[in-house]
């Protein structure tokens, strides 16, 4: 009888993350919540009516570290290159005011949160790659599942707020505290209007509808995604002697970014959008094994490091912009590549009504999905080891 309800459990794991898929579709407010946080608030609330969802937790932790490759194949990384110096500028003034804000977060909050080191480097990665990459260094520190919720509960919540100003009155201040764009000026080499619709095939969700039947149709680069895990545990074990989580996750990313190299692997259809539903299917796992008594509370001190986090990265990333005279325009652009990731570099143009920042902007998304996992966790272990 229990495999029969394991089972059960797995189909629903599978299957739900598509309902949810779809209603956020469908229902406008619940697409602005996001199909991940439907994911955890959909498998909470069968959580209240299934007696035993045990299996669920099991299942989640083996799907992130496949979920990474699988989001990585895709990505080609040389296209680095073709950004032009201003864009690329932008972009790493993103990245370390992500990392400094981060590492001043942990200051303030350290001695009102336990192990704040960890929540620093889901900081980081949230907001150089995306909620992978804030997955994966959860997973990575062994961050209590219920924080993991948080964190994304308080991104959905701040990352609205900043989304809706983004796409409003954002543009308009941010011109008259930096200087115009130059239509005159190259945001990167050799621009290539076939390229951009490759990138914006392979990332942006929306383009390819998530489904379990998109899933399938892709087994042999799933396959890849499962290789590149044991792979992973393969090295943990020869270097550790056990399967260390840490070494587990940055080998998964390092195996998606070089099987990236390979150009069949890079232009199989699908690689990003399988990673994704796994990324939700991880979701609802967490949402079927998460309990409200497991928030205590500190779970409003942790909302506010990560909100704090978000705005002060913003702001600093202006500030520093400012002060190496990056334009308005390639400064949103990237920020909302470190922020939100390759999805919303689409709107986020049509706001700015400047589509020569959409190559650009989804170049920088990409790299950040690349280096979130490196950053997030090196600044982890690197707090843990100055003090914990």
């Amino acid at each position: 009888m229990q495999i029969v309800w394991n089972v059960l459990i797995v189909l629903v794991m599978a299957l739900g993350p598509r309902l949810m898929v779809s209603l956020s579709k469908r229902v406008k407010v619940l697409g602005m919540l996001g199909s991940v946080f439907l994911c955890y608030a959909g498998g909470f609330l069968l959580s209240l009516v299934l007696p035993d969802t045990s299996i669920a937790m099991d299942i989640s932790e083996i799907l992130i570290p496949i979920a990474i490759p699988l989001i990585l194949f895709s990505a080609d990384l040389t296209s680095i290159k073709r950004l032009a110096k201003p864009m690329l500028n932008s972009f790493l003034l993103v990245c370390a005011a992500v990392v400094g804000v981060a590492v001043a977060s942990y200051l303030l909050y350290r001695n009102l949160l336990p192990e704040a080191y960890k929540y620093a480097g889901m900081i980081v990665g949230l907001y150089t790659g995306g909620t992978p990459n804030l997955m994966a260094i959860g997973a990575a520190l062994s961050v209590n599942d219920s924080h993991i919720v948080l964190a994304n509960a308080s991104d959905v919540v701040v990352g609205g707020v900043y989304f809706l100003l983004l796409i409003s009155i954002m543009p308009k201040l941010a011109r008259k505290f930096l200087k115009p764009f130059d239509a005159g000026v190259q945001t990167v080499v050799d621009e290539d209007a076939a390229y951009t619709e490759h990138l914006e095939k392979n990332f942006v969700p929306e383009k390819e509808p998530l489904s379990l039947k998109s899933l399938l149709r892709r087994v042999p680069i799933v396959l890849l995604g499962v290789l590149s895990l044991a792979i992973a545990a393969g090295l943990s074990l020869l270097i550790t002697g056990g399967l260390n989580v840490v070494v587990i996750m940055l080998v998964v990313t390092s195996c998606g970014v070089g099987f990236s190299f390979i150009k069949r692997v890079r232009n199989a259809p699908g690689s990003y959008t399988a990673g994704q539903y796994l990324i939700l299917v991880f979701s609802f796992g967490i949402g079927l094994s998460f309990r409200f008594s497991a928030i205590k509370t500190e779970s409003l001190i942790f909302l506010a490091m990560f909100a704090t986090a978000q705005f002060g990265a913003i702001l600093l990333h202006l500030i520093l912009a400012k002060i190496f005279k990056i334009d308005a325009d390639t400064a949103l652009i990237t920020s909302t590549a470190g922020i939100y990731g390759p999805a919303f570099i689409a709107p986020a143009a049509d706001a700015l009504k400047n589509r020569e920042v959409v190559l650009p902007g989804l170049i920088c998304g990409i790299f950040g999905y690349a280096i979130g996992n490196y950053l997030g966790i090196g600044v982890a272990l690197l707090l843990k080891a100055l003090g914990g």
